[in-house]
């Protein structure tokens, strides 16, 4: 789902000399040549590639099989692939979910540091480490899957309260399985916004990305998120090397 549109301009380009000095931003190239493919890369412009008839295969980050299937959503989301922002993920009652942006890190050490927020999971890397790792989170993780692990935020004040997803993990053993993760801030306890959040990230891993199962892991001393799984219709299965409960649930 998209709610601003970013994409004001869609151009169809197959000779360089045709490219223009300087777009408006919103302007998205769609070309079937690799040469107007590397200009706009060399000067930054967003551009999709198109397959062509011959299958001739281009290097291109973003590459369209049937531009004609494609909806106006399908278009913005191409667009912010390549213009770098985020896409809007979803919305429950109080929040709203998105990915992750370059410009969220700071919030994103704030969360971190509130009180309890690493008890049970890894905290953040060091500043520039945690940068570099985020950008190819975005890259690798965004790009391949359409998922991942996104940030939640308060819908009515824009703050960021916490961090939920899914991902394809080496935990995974199943065709169409992913692990779900979730922490809320501590201010946020006992509010109900991990149920909520979660309840709608279940939702689109079945109806968006086509998952058929998705598992969990808890520290057993976590006795909230425990609580919490079972909730979400999670059962316990057994345990995963390091000791964390593994839960599981059929979607």
């Amino acid at each position: 789902m998209t709610t601003v549109k970013y994409l004001h301009n869609k151009l169809t380009i197959n000779n360089v000399k045709d490219l223009q000095p300087d777009y408006d931003d919103g302007t998205l190239v769609l070309t079937e040549s690799q040469a107007v493919v590397d200009e706009c890369a060399l000067r930054k412009i967003p551009v999709a590639g198109i397959e062509n008839a011959t299958g001739e295969s281009l290097n291109c980050q973003q590459i369209i099989i049937d531009v004609d299937e494609l909806e106006d959503e399908d278009l913005e989301k191409i667009y912010r692939r390549c213009a770098g922002i985020p896409w809007d993920i979803g919305y429950t009652n109080r929040c709203f979910i998105r990915e992750y942006g370059e410009d969220d890190l700071e919030a994103l050490f704030d969360l971190y540091n509130e009180p309890h927020m690493t008890d049970y999971m890894e905290p953040l890397y060091e500043y520039e480490e945690e940068k570099d790792y985020e950008r190819k989170y975005i890259e690798y993780i965004y790009k391949l899957y359409g998922f991942g692990m996104w940030l939640i935020f308060d819908r009515f004040t824009g703050k960021l309260i916490g961090r939920a997803g899914i991902e394809v993990r080496d935990t995974c053993d199943r065709e169409n399985q992913a692990e779900l993760g979730f922490a809320i801030s501590h201010s946020r306890w006992h509010q109900g916004l991990a149920y909520e959040v979660c309840t709608k990230i279940v939702e689109l891993a079945r109806d968006e990305y086509s998952l058929s199962s998705l598992i969990a892991r808890c520290d057993p001393a976590n006795v909230a998120s425990m609580g919490l799984l079972t909730k979400l219709g999670f059962s316990q299965v057994g345990y995963e090397e390091n000791g964390d409960l593994r839960f599981f649930r059929e979607i």
